[in-house]
């Protein structure tokens, strides 16, 4: 008998027929669809925060849907950042591959969703706490390679933060040693001078101008008296205790392990058979819209996942990325998506590198969903998630783009749902022009 957690088979392919009859759009609502999840307590999904995440909900709809995908295959997403899809495959009894060109994503999934022993993380969390007695740090130690060290971290801190990270090492086991590395990691915003609620490191200044206030500045204040006498190996021990009680919380919700493997850093070079996956589900970044590794820049250093130096090559792996020497735009790249091309030879008149971060974009993606479309299996589903933009105060169309770009990759349409989200806006450093997202589409792909 069907129940509404395992009806998603019948109620797509009521949406597919509705979309057959005229290919338009068919509006619905993934939040409300799958409202007996509380995903914020849900396994391993809080155990790290992380910019732009997807909602679970609609990986969920598509892992626990025999029309997708059944037990035991294996689903991808090239896109994987945090581990969300990743997650909700192993949850449902999928194996799943993840692709991400940030080391801090890589860690967050690998780390969301392996098997621990519970007493061996509690055992392991009392060994931290005695070892870290022992150890001394000052001034002359050599720190870890983090962007401005002593802008975002008051010195107390600093030290605190070095005596954690050269206990940490002493874990022998590095399963066990990145569980404790990504908690540590993620303790870090929560301890600096950054404010915890923008997904770049801001820190509260005085308005020049006006000589007002930041609007953040009483609560900026009282973090900063907060952190002059913070035990940090207190705060870094109740984010391991609630991380701790998340895997007790998956263990209860996964009946068997499934195979997890991050299979590469750049979603256009996949290491995968032909035909070798069930399903891919994606939500692919969007063209100069988030910043993931100046968002991750401090937890990157702390880490040791990433030097200073090695922050722009990082940066240069992704794909909507910025940052563009004037070398790169003397002329602007064709895509040969006709009305694509159009608006951006409109937008290279204004904005030269506003028009070669969209080209280029595109042609990365092109480059990405060939890949994707040779490792999916005849007659298997990608399912892409993306949401228009804009540029240069113009409409850019990104999902239509993208399928396309699908669809001269040999994909096929099957079907296009729009999920009416709260707006959120893109993370850019045009402020005045950043576009406000009010829908996410739902591509429904068939390699036939």
């Amino acid at each position: 008998m069907k129940t509404k957690e395992n009806n998603f088979d019948l109620i797509f392919e009521e949406l597919l027929e509705v979309y057959s009859k005229d290919q338009m759009p068919v509006r619905i609502n993934f939040k409300e669809m799958v409202d007996h999840v509380k995903f914020q307590d849900r396994a391993t999904h809080s155990i790290h925060i992380y910019p732009a995440k997807l909602i679970p909900n609609i990986p969920y709809f598509f892992v626990n849907n025999d029309f997708f995908v059944k037990e035991n295959e294996f689903v991808l997403d090239p896109f994987s950042g945090s581990g969300t899809v990743l997650l909700e495959a192993n949850l449902a009894g999928k194996n799943a591959y993840g692709c991400d060109s940030n080391p801090l994503a890589r860690l967050i999934s690998k780390v969301k969703t392996s098997d621990y022993n519970i007493k061996v993380l509690r055992r392991l969390l009392e060994s931290l706490r005695v070892e870290i007695q022992n150890v001394t740090v000052d001034d002359n130690e050599s720190f870890p390679d983090v962007v401005n060290i002593d802008y975002w971290f008051l010195p107390n801190i600093k030290l605190q933060l070095l005596a954690i990270l050269k206990t940490l090492k002493t874990i022998s086991d590095e399963n066990y040693k990145d569980f404790f590395l990504l908690c540590f990691s993620n303790c870090i915003k929560k301890v600096s001078l950054a404010d915890s609620r923008i997904s770049v490191p801001v820190k509260a200044k005085l308005n020049r101008e006006t000589n007002n206030l930041h609007p953040f500045f009483d609560e900026s204040k009282s973090k900063l008296k907060n952190l002059e006498n913070l035990n940090v190996f207190e705060k870094f021990a109740e984010i391991v205790n609630d991380n701790i009680k998340r895997f007790e919380n998956k263990q209860k919700n996964i009946s068997k392990s499934q195979r997890t493997q991050i299979i590469s850093e750049d979603a256009r070079s996949l290491n995968l058979l032909d035909e070798s996956v069930d399903l891919i589900i994606s939500s692919p970044p969007y063209a100069g819209a988030q910043k993931y590794i100046r968002a991750c820049s401090l937890n990157l250093g702390w880490t040791e996942l990433s030097t200073k130096e090695d922050l722009r090559t990082l940066d240069k792996k992704n794909i909507g990325r910025e940052n563009y020497s004037k070398s790169d735009y003397l002329t602007l790249k064709k895509t040969g998506l006709e009305e694509a091309d159009i608006l951006l030879q409109e937008v290279y008149l204004i904005n030269p590198l506003r028009a070669h971060i969209a080209a280029n974009y595109l042609l990365e993606m092109q480059q990405a969903i060939i890949e994707a479309s040779r490792v999916l299996k005849k007659n298997k589903h990608f399912v892409l998630i993306a949401a228009n933009n804009q540029v240069c105060n113009r409409e850019f169309k990104t999902q239509e783009y993208l399928r396309q770009i699908a669809e001269n990759a040999g994909l096929k349409t099957i079907c296009r749902l729009v999920d009416d989200i709260k707006s959120y806006g893109l993370m850019t450093k045009r402020n005045k022009t950043a576009s406000i997202i009010t829908c996410e589409w739902v591509l429904i792909l068939k390699k036939e």
